[in-house]
């Protein structure tokens, strides 16, 4: 569900559990361990960039996936988190933005974007063209070799919330329940 170069999109309802599914998908691969039902095949560097948590609470969520993990992590598990921006959270509709991530990827493999809604903010959410700086730059990541996985909400109507426009060139869409 997940491939090399692959473009990803998991979302669901707030309170479902996106957050919790990110981090185990994070560690499973910055560890080459199962997650659920899936295995990553061997460690991978991992960028996780979180718009809402702190970091401590980020952390001692990665803390108790530790403790019931087989593994450690062989392979970077890089965190990114509002709290500790002291510029301000990133703006991924932002090419200036975009760049000032490049030192964080050197080593990655993965980036897990959580979540669209905070750190996707220029534009309106319903437009497609809003949504196309975000675009270029996921498809930049899988030219460079890496992964990303967009963790977003769910609308009224059961859907990923917003345009439409954001499924165009992803991979794998999971709705999480």
């Amino acid at each position: 569900w997940l491939p090399k170069q692959g473009l990803a999109m998991i979302h669901s309802q707030r309170g479902t559990g996106k957050t919790h599914v990110a981090t185990g998908i994070a560690y499973a691969v910055a560890a080459g361990s199962p997650f659920l039902v899936w295995r990553a095949p061997e460690p991978r560097g991992v960028l996780y960039i979180d718009g809402e948590m702190p970091a401590a609470a980020l952390q001692e969520r990665i803390a108790r996936i530790s403790v019931s993990n087989e593994l450690e992590p062989r392979a970077p598990l890089r965190i990114i988190t509002p709290d500790l921006q002291p510029g301000g959270m990133i703006d991924l509709s932002r090419a200036e933005d975009q760049r000032e991530l490049q030192p964080y990827l050197e080593g990655i493999d993965l980036v897990i974007v959580d979540n669209i809604s905070c750190l996707c903010r220029t534009g309106k959410e319903n437009e497609g063209e809003a949504w196309l700086p975000v675009q270029e730059w996921a498809l930049q990541q899988r030219a460079a070799g890496r992964s990303v996985l967009f963790i977003h909400h769910t609308g009224k109507n059961g859907q990923q919330r917003g345009t439409s426009r954001r499924e165009d060139v992803l991979d794998t869409v999971i709705s999480l329940r």
